[in-house]
Protein backbone atom coordinates (compact mmCIF):
# COMPACT_ATOMS: atom_id res chain seq x y z
CA UNK A 1 0.00 0.00 0.00
CA UNK A 2 1.56 3.29 -1.14
CA UNK A 3 1.99 6.24 1.23
CA UNK A 4 0.48 8.60 -1.36
CA UNK A 5 -3.26 9.05 -0.92
CA UNK A 6 -3.87 11.88 -3.38
CA UNK A 7 -1.89 12.23 -6.60
CA UNK A 8 -2.70 15.29 -8.74
CA UNK A 9 -1.04 15.41 -12.14
CA UNK A 10 -1.04 18.40 -14.55
CA UNK A 11 -4.55 19.40 -13.44
CA UNK A 12 -6.31 22.12 -15.40
CA UNK A 13 -9.63 23.63 -14.31
CA UNK A 14 -11.23 25.78 -17.01
CA UNK A 15 -13.10 28.99 -16.22
CA UNK A 16 -16.14 30.18 -18.22
CA UNK A 17 -15.68 32.37 -21.28
CA UNK A 18 -15.07 35.99 -20.36
CA UNK A 19 -13.14 35.26 -17.14
CA UNK A 20 -9.89 37.08 -16.40
CA UNK A 21 -7.88 33.99 -17.45
CA UNK A 22 -8.65 30.68 -19.19
CA UNK A 23 -7.74 28.37 -16.28
CA UNK A 24 -8.39 28.75 -12.55
CA UNK A 25 -5.92 25.89 -11.95
CA UNK A 26 -3.27 25.55 -14.65
CA UNK A 27 -1.05 22.49 -14.78
CA UNK A 28 -0.89 21.78 -11.04
CA UNK A 29 0.87 18.61 -9.84
CA UNK A 30 0.80 17.74 -6.13
CA UNK A 31 0.84 14.72 -3.85
CA UNK A 32 -0.71 14.29 -0.40
CA UNK A 33 0.66 11.48 1.72
CA UNK A 34 -0.90 9.60 4.59
CA UNK A 35 -0.36 11.10 8.01
CA UNK A 36 0.70 14.58 6.86
CA UNK A 37 -0.63 18.14 6.67
CA UNK A 38 -0.10 19.84 3.31
CA UNK A 39 -0.86 23.58 3.31
CA UNK A 40 -1.79 25.24 0.03
CA UNK A 41 -1.09 28.96 0.35
CA UNK A 42 -2.04 31.83 -1.92
CA UNK A 43 -4.06 34.98 -2.22
CA UNK A 44 -7.66 35.25 -3.38
CA UNK A 45 -7.87 34.19 -7.01
CA UNK A 46 -4.87 31.86 -6.83
CA UNK A 47 -7.07 28.81 -7.46
CA UNK A 48 -6.50 27.07 -4.12
CA UNK A 49 -10.18 26.76 -3.14
CA UNK A 50 -11.22 25.53 -6.60
CA UNK A 51 -8.47 22.91 -6.38
CA UNK A 52 -9.97 21.70 -3.07
CA UNK A 53 -13.48 21.72 -4.55
CA UNK A 54 -12.25 19.66 -7.50
CA UNK A 55 -10.97 17.01 -5.10
CA UNK A 56 -14.38 16.99 -3.39
CA UNK A 57 -16.26 16.92 -6.71
CA UNK A 58 -17.96 20.22 -5.87
CA UNK A 59 -16.94 22.45 -8.76
CA UNK A 60 -19.52 25.06 -9.82
CA UNK A 61 -21.52 24.19 -12.93
CA UNK A 62 -19.73 26.66 -15.22
CA UNK A 63 -16.29 25.42 -14.13
CA UNK A 64 -14.90 22.11 -15.35
CA UNK A 65 -11.80 19.92 -15.26
CA UNK A 66 -10.18 20.44 -18.68
CA UNK A 67 -7.14 18.20 -18.34
CA UNK A 68 -4.89 16.17 -16.08
CA UNK A 69 -5.78 13.62 -13.42
CA UNK A 70 -6.92 13.44 -9.78
CA UNK A 71 -6.07 10.03 -8.34
CA UNK A 72 -7.27 9.18 -4.85
CA UNK A 73 -5.94 5.85 -3.55
CA UNK A 74 -5.75 4.55 -7.13
CA UNK A 75 -9.14 5.91 -8.29
CA UNK A 76 -9.28 8.73 -10.87
CA UNK A 77 -11.73 11.19 -9.30
CA UNK A 78 -12.11 13.12 -12.56
CA UNK A 79 -13.79 10.08 -14.14
CA UNK A 80 -16.16 9.15 -11.31
CA UNK A 81 -19.90 9.30 -11.94
CA UNK A 82 -22.01 11.36 -9.46
CA UNK A 83 -23.30 8.31 -7.55
CA UNK A 84 -19.82 6.89 -7.00
CA UNK A 85 -18.60 10.33 -5.89
CA UNK A 86 -21.48 10.63 -3.42
CA UNK A 87 -20.45 7.38 -1.75
CA UNK A 88 -16.83 8.56 -1.53
CA UNK A 89 -17.55 12.11 -0.38
CA UNK A 90 -17.85 12.31 3.39
CA UNK A 91 -16.84 8.69 3.95
CA UNK A 92 -13.27 8.84 2.62
CA UNK A 93 -12.77 12.52 1.72
CA UNK A 94 -14.38 15.18 3.93
CA UNK A 95 -14.28 18.97 4.00
CA UNK A 96 -14.39 21.76 6.58
CA UNK A 97 -15.78 24.86 4.87
CA UNK A 98 -14.59 28.41 5.46
CA UNK A 99 -17.87 29.86 6.74
CA UNK A 100 -19.73 27.42 9.00
CA UNK A 101 -22.81 29.62 9.35
CA UNK A 102 -23.53 29.28 5.62
CA UNK A 103 -22.50 25.61 5.50
CA UNK A 104 -24.75 24.58 8.41
CA UNK A 105 -28.52 24.37 7.99
CA UNK A 106 -30.04 27.10 10.24
CA UNK A 107 -33.32 25.22 10.81
CA UNK A 108 -31.75 21.92 11.89
CA UNK A 109 -30.12 21.22 15.24
CA UNK A 110 -26.44 20.34 15.42
CA UNK A 111 -27.28 16.73 16.24
CA UNK A 112 -29.75 16.38 13.36
CA UNK A 113 -27.21 17.64 10.83
CA UNK A 114 -24.48 15.17 11.78
CA UNK A 115 -27.06 12.40 12.17
CA UNK A 116 -28.28 13.08 8.61
CA UNK A 117 -24.77 12.44 7.33
CA UNK A 118 -24.59 9.10 9.14
CA UNK A 119 -27.99 8.04 7.77
CA UNK A 120 -26.96 8.95 4.22
CA UNK A 121 -24.02 6.57 4.49
CA UNK A 122 -25.99 3.62 5.79
CA UNK A 123 -25.87 3.84 9.59
CA UNK A 124 -29.40 2.70 10.49
CA UNK A 125 -29.49 2.24 14.27
CA UNK A 126 -30.78 5.47 15.82
CA UNK A 127 -29.29 4.90 19.28
CA UNK A 128 -25.87 4.13 17.78
CA UNK A 129 -26.02 7.25 15.65
CA UNK A 130 -26.88 9.42 18.65
CA UNK A 131 -23.96 8.00 20.65
CA UNK A 132 -21.69 8.57 17.66
CA UNK A 133 -22.74 12.21 17.28
CA UNK A 134 -22.27 12.94 20.99
CA UNK A 135 -18.85 11.24 20.92
CA UNK A 136 -17.84 13.37 17.93
CA UNK A 137 -18.93 16.59 19.66
CA UNK A 138 -16.95 15.56 22.73
CA UNK A 139 -13.89 14.68 20.59
CA UNK A 140 -13.87 18.23 19.20
CA UNK A 141 -13.90 19.55 22.79
CA UNK A 142 -17.34 21.15 22.63
CA UNK A 143 -18.90 21.80 26.06
CA UNK A 144 -21.89 19.72 27.22
CA UNK A 145 -22.25 17.67 23.99
CA UNK A 146 -25.57 16.10 25.16
CA UNK A 147 -27.13 19.57 25.37
CA UNK A 148 -25.36 20.85 22.28
CA UNK A 149 -26.93 17.99 20.30
CA UNK A 150 -30.24 19.89 20.46
CA UNK A 151 -28.79 23.38 19.82
CA UNK A 152 -29.24 25.37 16.61
CA UNK A 153 -26.18 26.87 14.85
CA UNK A 154 -27.14 30.50 15.55
CA UNK A 155 -26.92 29.77 19.29
CA UNK A 156 -23.22 28.90 19.00
CA UNK A 157 -20.14 31.09 18.79
CA UNK A 158 -18.02 31.16 15.62
CA UNK A 159 -15.45 28.84 17.14
CA UNK A 160 -18.12 26.39 18.32
CA UNK A 161 -19.73 26.32 14.87
CA UNK A 162 -16.36 25.55 13.34
CA UNK A 163 -15.91 22.68 15.80
CA UNK A 164 -19.31 21.32 14.73
CA UNK A 165 -18.09 21.41 11.11
CA UNK A 166 -14.97 19.48 12.15
CA UNK A 167 -17.10 16.91 14.02
CA UNK A 168 -19.27 16.43 10.92
CA UNK A 169 -16.22 16.06 8.70
CA UNK A 170 -14.79 13.37 10.99
CA UNK A 171 -18.09 11.50 11.38
CA UNK A 172 -17.20 8.72 8.93
CA UNK A 173 -13.48 8.66 9.76
CA UNK A 174 -12.23 9.85 6.34
CA UNK A 175 -8.76 9.25 4.96
CA UNK A 176 -8.43 12.88 3.78
CA UNK A 177 -9.68 16.00 5.55
CA UNK A 178 -9.81 19.19 3.47
CA UNK A 179 -9.89 22.41 5.50
CA UNK A 180 -10.70 25.53 3.44
CA UNK A 181 -9.65 28.65 5.39
CA UNK A 182 -11.24 27.29 8.59
CA UNK A 183 -9.81 29.98 10.91
CA UNK A 184 -9.84 33.17 8.79
CA UNK A 185 -12.68 34.95 10.62
CA UNK A 186 -11.78 33.77 14.14
CA UNK A 187 -9.99 35.68 16.89
CA UNK A 188 -6.50 34.56 17.87
CA UNK A 189 -7.36 32.39 20.88
CA UNK A 190 -10.16 30.57 19.04
CA UNK A 191 -7.92 30.26 15.99
CA UNK A 192 -5.21 28.72 18.14
CA UNK A 193 -7.70 26.24 19.62
CA UNK A 194 -8.99 25.17 16.18
CA UNK A 195 -5.48 24.76 14.74
CA UNK A 196 -4.40 22.73 17.77
CA UNK A 197 -7.54 20.60 17.50
CA UNK A 198 -6.97 19.85 13.80
CA UNK A 199 -3.31 19.05 14.40
CA UNK A 200 -4.09 16.75 17.35
CA UNK A 201 -6.93 14.97 15.53
CA UNK A 202 -4.70 14.47 12.50
CA UNK A 203 -1.95 12.93 14.59
CA UNK A 204 -4.30 10.81 16.69
CA UNK A 205 -6.34 9.46 13.77
CA UNK A 206 -3.40 9.38 11.33
CA UNK A 207 -5.29 11.06 8.50
CA UNK A 208 -4.06 13.30 5.69
CA UNK A 209 -5.02 17.00 5.83
CA UNK A 210 -5.16 19.38 2.87
CA UNK A 211 -5.23 22.82 4.54
CA UNK A 212 -6.11 25.89 2.43
CA UNK A 213 -4.97 29.28 3.76
CA UNK A 214 -3.59 32.68 2.77
CA UNK A 215 -1.71 33.17 6.07
CA UNK A 216 1.86 31.99 6.51
CA UNK A 217 1.46 32.42 10.26
CA UNK A 218 -1.08 29.58 10.14
CA UNK A 219 1.32 27.57 7.95
CA UNK A 220 4.03 27.94 10.58
CA UNK A 221 1.63 26.62 13.20
CA UNK A 222 0.35 23.51 11.45
CA UNK A 223 2.05 22.48 8.17
CA UNK A 224 4.41 19.61 7.36
CA UNK A 225 4.69 20.63 3.70
CA UNK A 226 3.70 23.76 1.78
CA UNK A 227 2.62 24.44 -1.81
CA UNK A 228 2.37 28.10 -2.86
CA UNK A 229 -0.11 28.99 -5.62
CA UNK A 230 -0.24 32.13 -7.74
CA UNK A 231 -2.70 32.63 -10.61
CA UNK A 232 -3.51 28.94 -10.83
CA UNK A 233 0.05 27.62 -10.79
CA UNK A 234 2.19 26.11 -8.02
CA UNK A 235 5.23 28.41 -7.87
CA UNK A 236 6.98 26.81 -4.89
CA UNK A 237 6.70 23.58 -2.92
CA UNK A 238 8.67 22.02 -0.10
CA UNK A 239 8.95 21.21 3.58
CA UNK A 240 7.35 23.89 5.77
CA UNK A 241 10.60 24.60 7.60
CA UNK A 242 12.41 25.29 4.32
CA UNK A 243 9.71 27.44 2.67
CA UNK A 244 9.12 29.50 5.82
CA UNK A 245 12.80 30.25 6.46
CA UNK A 246 14.28 30.19 2.95
CA UNK A 247 11.57 30.94 0.35
CA UNK A 248 12.92 30.95 -3.20
CA UNK A 249 10.18 32.35 -5.43
CA UNK A 250 9.66 36.15 -5.34
CA UNK A 251 5.91 35.68 -4.77
CA UNK A 252 6.55 33.43 -1.76
CA UNK A 253 9.07 35.91 -0.44
CA UNK A 254 6.47 38.67 -0.75
CA UNK A 255 3.83 36.64 1.11
CA UNK A 256 6.29 35.73 3.87
CA UNK A 257 7.42 39.34 4.18
CA UNK A 258 3.79 40.41 4.61
CA UNK A 259 3.53 38.41 7.87
CA UNK A 260 4.95 40.76 10.46
CA UNK A 261 6.05 39.88 13.94
CA UNK A 262 4.65 41.20 17.19
CA UNK A 263 7.33 43.84 17.69
CA UNK A 264 5.60 47.21 17.55
CA UNK A 265 6.84 49.72 14.99
CA UNK A 266 8.35 52.97 16.16
CA UNK A 267 5.71 55.61 16.67
CA UNK A 268 4.27 56.38 13.23
CA UNK A 269 3.50 60.04 13.94
CA UNK A 270 3.69 62.37 16.89
CA UNK A 271 0.34 63.15 18.45
CA UNK A 272 -0.82 66.18 20.36
CA UNK A 273 -0.91 66.29 24.13
CA UNK A 274 -4.54 67.41 24.39
CA UNK A 275 -7.22 64.71 24.15
CA UNK A 276 -9.55 64.66 21.17
CA UNK A 277 -11.89 61.94 22.49
CA UNK A 278 -12.44 60.90 26.10
CA UNK A 279 -14.58 57.90 27.01
CA UNK A 280 -15.42 58.02 30.71
CA UNK A 281 -17.10 55.18 32.66
CA UNK A 282 -19.05 53.89 29.65
CA UNK A 283 -21.42 50.97 30.31
CA UNK A 284 -23.81 49.04 28.09
CA UNK A 285 -25.91 45.96 28.85
CA UNK A 286 -27.90 44.11 26.20
CA UNK A 287 -31.05 42.42 27.48
CA UNK A 288 -33.00 39.78 25.58
CA UNK A 289 -35.87 37.40 26.37
CA UNK A 290 -35.67 33.67 25.62
CA UNK A 291 -38.23 30.87 25.56
CA UNK A 292 -41.69 30.49 24.01
CA UNK A 293 -43.68 29.73 27.16
CA UNK A 294 -41.36 30.64 30.04
CA UNK A 295 -39.76 34.01 29.39
CA UNK A 296 -36.20 34.16 30.67
CA UNK A 297 -34.18 37.35 30.71
CA UNK A 298 -30.62 37.17 29.41
CA UNK A 299 -28.15 39.95 30.07
CA UNK A 300 -24.86 40.56 28.29
CA UNK A 301 -22.60 43.22 29.81
CA UNK A 302 -20.95 44.47 26.62
CA UNK A 303 -19.24 47.46 28.28
CA UNK A 304 -18.32 47.75 31.96
CA UNK A 305 -17.12 51.17 33.12
CA UNK A 306 -14.84 51.63 30.10
CA UNK A 307 -12.58 54.70 30.10
CA UNK A 308 -10.30 55.54 27.16
CA UNK A 309 -8.55 58.60 25.76
CA UNK A 310 -7.51 59.27 22.15
CA UNK A 311 -5.30 62.27 21.41
CA UNK A 312 -5.16 64.24 18.18
CA UNK A 313 -3.04 62.34 15.66
CA UNK A 314 -2.94 59.16 17.77
CA UNK A 315 -3.94 55.64 16.72
CA UNK A 316 -5.32 53.53 19.55
CA UNK A 317 -5.64 49.81 18.87
CA UNK A 318 -8.57 48.08 20.56
CA UNK A 319 -7.87 44.34 20.71
CA UNK A 320 -9.59 41.32 22.23
CA UNK A 321 -11.56 38.20 21.40
CA UNK A 322 -14.99 38.12 19.75
CA UNK A 323 -17.59 39.19 22.30
CA UNK A 324 -15.15 41.33 24.28
CA UNK A 325 -17.08 44.54 23.52
CA UNK A 326 -14.73 46.10 20.96
CA UNK A 327 -17.31 46.73 18.25
CA UNK A 328 -19.93 47.88 20.78
CA UNK A 329 -17.51 50.56 21.98
CA UNK A 330 -16.82 51.65 18.40
CA UNK A 331 -20.52 51.83 17.60
CA UNK A 332 -21.19 53.78 20.80
CA UNK A 333 -18.59 56.39 19.84
CA UNK A 334 -20.28 57.02 16.48
CA UNK A 335 -23.71 56.91 18.18
CA UNK A 336 -24.92 53.71 16.47
CA UNK A 337 -25.57 52.18 19.91
CA UNK A 338 -27.20 53.85 22.92
CA UNK A 339 -25.39 53.42 26.24
CA UNK A 340 -26.59 52.99 29.82
CA UNK A 341 -24.05 55.14 31.68
CA UNK A 342 -20.93 57.21 31.19
CA UNK A 343 -19.76 60.01 28.91
CA UNK A 344 -18.15 60.31 25.45
CA UNK A 345 -16.46 63.70 25.22
CA UNK A 346 -15.37 64.92 21.80
CA UNK A 347 -13.45 68.20 21.94
CA UNK A 348 -14.61 68.43 25.55
CA UNK A 349 -18.35 68.17 24.83
CA UNK A 350 -20.36 65.06 25.79
CA UNK A 351 -21.79 63.79 22.51
CA UNK A 352 -24.26 61.55 24.38
CA UNK A 353 -26.08 64.71 25.45
CA UNK A 354 -26.22 66.10 21.92
CA UNK A 355 -29.06 65.91 19.44
CA UNK A 356 -30.33 67.47 16.22
CA UNK A 357 -28.02 69.77 14.27
CA UNK A 358 -25.31 69.68 16.94
CA UNK A 359 -25.06 65.88 16.85
CA UNK A 360 -25.09 65.94 13.05
CA UNK A 361 -22.14 68.34 13.08
CA UNK A 362 -20.24 66.12 15.52
CA UNK A 363 -20.91 63.02 13.45
CA UNK A 364 -19.28 64.74 10.50
CA UNK A 365 -16.07 64.92 12.56
CA UNK A 366 -16.19 61.22 13.56
CA UNK A 367 -16.48 58.69 10.74
CA UNK A 368 -16.37 54.89 10.57
CA UNK A 369 -14.73 52.32 8.30
CA UNK A 370 -16.73 49.09 8.52
CA UNK A 371 -15.43 45.53 8.53
CA UNK A 372 -17.19 44.30 5.39
CA UNK A 373 -17.00 46.91 2.61
CA UNK A 374 -19.27 44.94 0.31
CA UNK A 375 -22.07 44.90 2.89
CA UNK A 376 -21.60 48.55 3.85
CA UNK A 377 -21.51 49.96 0.28
CA UNK A 378 -24.83 50.31 -1.53
CA UNK A 379 -24.60 47.97 -4.56
CA UNK A 380 -27.06 50.12 -6.52
CA UNK A 381 -24.99 53.29 -6.13
CA UNK A 382 -21.93 54.19 -8.17
CA UNK A 383 -18.72 55.00 -6.34
CA UNK A 384 -19.19 58.64 -7.26
CA UNK A 385 -22.61 58.75 -5.64
CA UNK A 386 -21.32 56.88 -2.56
CA UNK A 387 -18.57 59.46 -2.07
CA UNK A 388 -20.67 62.56 -2.76
CA UNK A 389 -23.97 61.69 -1.09
CA UNK A 390 -22.98 62.38 2.53
CA UNK A 391 -21.10 65.66 1.82
CA UNK A 392 -24.14 66.93 -0.09
CA UNK A 393 -26.40 66.06 2.86
CA UNK A 394 -24.06 68.19 4.99
CA UNK A 395 -24.38 71.19 2.66
CA UNK A 396 -21.46 70.73 0.26
CA UNK A 397 -22.33 71.77 -3.30
CA UNK A 398 -22.44 69.20 -6.09
CA UNK A 399 -19.36 70.45 -7.95
CA UNK A 400 -17.28 70.70 -4.77
CA UNK A 401 -18.44 67.24 -3.59
CA UNK A 402 -17.45 65.67 -6.91
CA UNK A 403 -14.08 67.42 -6.93
CA UNK A 404 -13.47 66.22 -3.38
CA UNK A 405 -14.52 62.65 -4.30
CA UNK A 406 -12.12 62.48 -7.24
CA UNK A 407 -9.34 63.79 -5.02
CA UNK A 408 -10.15 61.10 -2.43
CA UNK A 409 -10.02 58.35 -5.07
CA UNK A 410 -6.52 59.50 -5.95
CA UNK A 411 -5.60 59.65 -2.26
CA UNK A 412 -6.62 56.02 -1.66
CA UNK A 413 -4.83 54.82 -4.79
CA UNK A 414 -7.78 54.24 -7.16
CA UNK A 415 -8.01 55.33 -10.77
CA UNK A 416 -10.29 58.25 -11.65
CA UNK A 417 -12.43 55.85 -13.73
CA UNK A 418 -13.63 54.28 -10.46
CA UNK A 419 -15.96 57.27 -10.02
CA UNK A 420 -18.57 55.85 -12.42
CA UNK A 421 -18.25 52.18 -11.49
CA UNK A 422 -20.14 50.04 -8.94
CA UNK A 423 -18.88 48.17 -5.83
CA UNK A 424 -19.21 44.68 -7.39
CA UNK A 425 -16.67 45.68 -10.06
CA UNK A 426 -13.87 45.93 -7.50
CA UNK A 427 -11.77 43.48 -5.49
CA UNK A 428 -12.11 43.26 -1.70
CA UNK A 429 -9.07 45.45 -1.14
CA UNK A 430 -10.32 48.05 -3.61
CA UNK A 431 -13.76 48.09 -1.96
CA UNK A 432 -12.10 48.73 1.38
CA UNK A 433 -10.24 51.66 -0.18
CA UNK A 434 -13.63 53.03 -1.29
CA UNK A 435 -14.89 52.59 2.29
CA UNK A 436 -11.89 54.56 3.56
CA UNK A 437 -12.49 57.28 0.97
CA UNK A 438 -16.13 57.54 2.06
CA UNK A 439 -15.05 57.93 5.70
CA UNK A 440 -12.73 60.77 4.65
CA UNK A 441 -15.35 62.57 2.54
CA UNK A 442 -16.40 64.89 5.38
CA UNK A 443 -12.79 65.60 6.42
CA UNK A 444 -13.16 64.05 9.90
CA UNK A 445 -10.77 64.39 12.81
CA UNK A 446 -11.35 60.85 14.14
CA UNK A 447 -11.89 57.58 12.29
CA UNK A 448 -13.26 54.45 13.95
CA UNK A 449 -11.96 51.50 11.88
CA UNK A 450 -13.74 48.26 12.78
CA UNK A 451 -11.70 45.23 11.62
CA UNK A 452 -10.94 47.00 8.29
CA UNK A 453 -8.51 44.35 6.99
CA UNK A 454 -9.64 41.09 8.64
CA UNK A 455 -11.21 39.69 5.44
CA UNK A 456 -8.27 40.61 3.17
CA UNK A 457 -5.25 38.65 1.96
CA UNK A 458 -2.02 39.40 3.81
CA UNK A 459 -0.43 41.39 0.98
CA UNK A 460 -3.65 43.41 0.43
CA UNK A 461 -3.80 43.92 4.20
CA UNK A 462 -0.35 45.44 4.01
CA UNK A 463 -1.40 47.82 1.24
CA UNK A 464 -4.50 49.00 3.15
CA UNK A 465 -2.55 49.39 6.40
CA UNK A 466 0.16 51.40 4.64
CA UNK A 467 -2.60 53.54 3.12
CA UNK A 468 -4.16 54.20 6.54
CA UNK A 469 -0.76 55.08 8.03
CA UNK A 470 -0.02 57.46 5.15
CA UNK A 471 -3.43 59.15 5.38
CA UNK A 472 -3.07 59.53 9.11
CA UNK A 473 0.35 61.16 8.70
CA UNK A 474 -0.74 63.49 5.89
CA UNK A 475 -4.07 64.55 7.38
CA UNK A 476 -3.22 64.42 11.09
CA UNK A 477 -6.11 62.06 11.83
CA UNK A 478 -6.75 60.25 15.09
CA UNK A 479 -7.94 56.66 14.83
CA UNK A 480 -9.56 53.97 16.95
CA UNK A 481 -8.42 50.77 15.24
CA UNK A 482 -10.50 47.76 16.27
CA UNK A 483 -8.96 44.38 15.50
CA UNK A 484 -8.53 40.82 16.77
CA UNK A 485 -5.25 40.49 14.81
CA UNK A 486 -2.40 41.44 17.12
CA UNK A 487 0.12 41.49 14.26
CA UNK A 488 -1.94 44.16 12.51
CA UNK A 489 -2.24 46.17 15.73
CA UNK A 490 1.54 46.03 16.19
CA UNK A 491 2.03 47.61 12.77
CA UNK A 492 -0.31 50.59 12.94
CA UNK A 493 -1.04 51.51 16.56
CA UNK A 494 0.72 53.85 19.00
CA UNK A 495 -1.34 52.72 21.98
CA UNK A 496 -2.92 49.33 22.66
CA UNK A 497 -6.07 48.85 24.75
CA UNK A 498 -6.97 45.24 25.58
CA UNK A 499 -10.63 44.35 26.18
CA UNK A 500 -12.03 41.27 27.86
CA UNK A 501 -15.71 40.66 28.61
CA UNK A 502 -16.59 44.34 28.39
CA UNK A 503 -13.67 45.61 30.49
CA UNK A 504 -10.39 47.29 29.59
CA UNK A 505 -7.85 45.07 31.31
CA UNK A 506 -4.67 46.72 30.00
CA UNK A 507 -3.73 49.89 28.15
CA UNK A 508 -0.38 51.40 27.29
CA UNK A 509 2.16 52.17 24.54
CA UNK A 510 2.23 49.43 21.90
CA UNK A 511 5.88 48.58 22.54
CA UNK A 512 5.20 48.06 26.24
CA UNK A 513 2.00 46.05 25.85
CA UNK A 514 3.53 43.73 23.25
CA UNK A 515 6.99 43.63 24.83
CA UNK A 516 6.09 43.38 28.53
CA UNK A 517 2.36 42.64 28.92
CA UNK A 518 1.14 43.00 32.50
CA UNK A 519 -2.19 41.18 32.41
CA UNK A 520 -2.51 37.40 32.11
CA UNK A 521 -5.18 37.80 29.43
CA UNK A 522 -2.86 39.93 27.26
CA UNK A 523 -0.12 37.33 27.64
CA UNK A 524 -2.57 34.62 26.60
CA UNK A 525 -3.61 36.57 23.51
CA UNK A 526 0.01 37.06 22.48
CA UNK A 527 0.81 33.39 23.01
CA UNK A 528 -2.13 32.43 20.77
CA UNK A 529 -0.94 34.28 17.65
CA UNK A 530 -0.37 31.59 14.98
CA UNK A 531 3.29 31.24 14.11
CA UNK A 532 4.42 33.80 16.68
CA UNK A 533 7.55 31.79 17.41
CA UNK A 534 8.45 31.79 13.71
CA UNK A 535 7.85 35.49 13.01
CA UNK A 536 9.70 36.67 16.11
CA UNK A 537 12.66 34.27 15.81
CA UNK A 538 15.87 36.08 14.74
CA UNK A 539 17.11 35.27 11.26
CA UNK A 540 13.81 34.05 9.82
CA UNK A 541 12.35 37.33 8.60
CA UNK A 542 12.89 38.86 5.19
CA UNK A 543 11.94 42.30 6.44
CA UNK A 544 11.90 43.88 9.86
CA UNK A 545 8.59 43.29 11.58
Amino acid sequence: MTDTLLDIRDLRIALPAGADRPYAVDGVSLTLRRDEILCIVGESGSGKSLLANAVMGLLPGAVRIAGGSLHFDGTDLARLDPEAYRKLRGRRIAMIFQEPMTALNPIMTVGEQIDELLVAHGMTDKASRRRRVIDLLAATELPEPELLYHAYPFRLSGGQRQRVMIAAALALEPDILIADEPTTALDVTTQKQILTLIRDLQARRRIAVLFITHDFGVVAEIAHRVAVMQWGKVVEEGAAADVLVRPHHPYTQRLVAAVHGLSARPELAAHAAEPLLEVVGLSKTFRTSQGLFVRRRREVHALRQVSLTIHRGETVGLVGESGSGKTTLGHAIVRLVDTDAGEIRFRGADILAQGGARLRATRARIQMVFQDPFASLNPRHSVGRILTETPRIHGVGKAEAETRARRLLELVGLDASAFGRYPHEFSGGQRQRIGIARALALEPELIVADEPVSALDVSVQGQVLDLLADIRKRLGLAMLFITHDLRVAAQVCDTIAVMRRGELVEIGPAAEVFGKPRHDYTRRLLASVPGAGWTDRPGTRLTAG
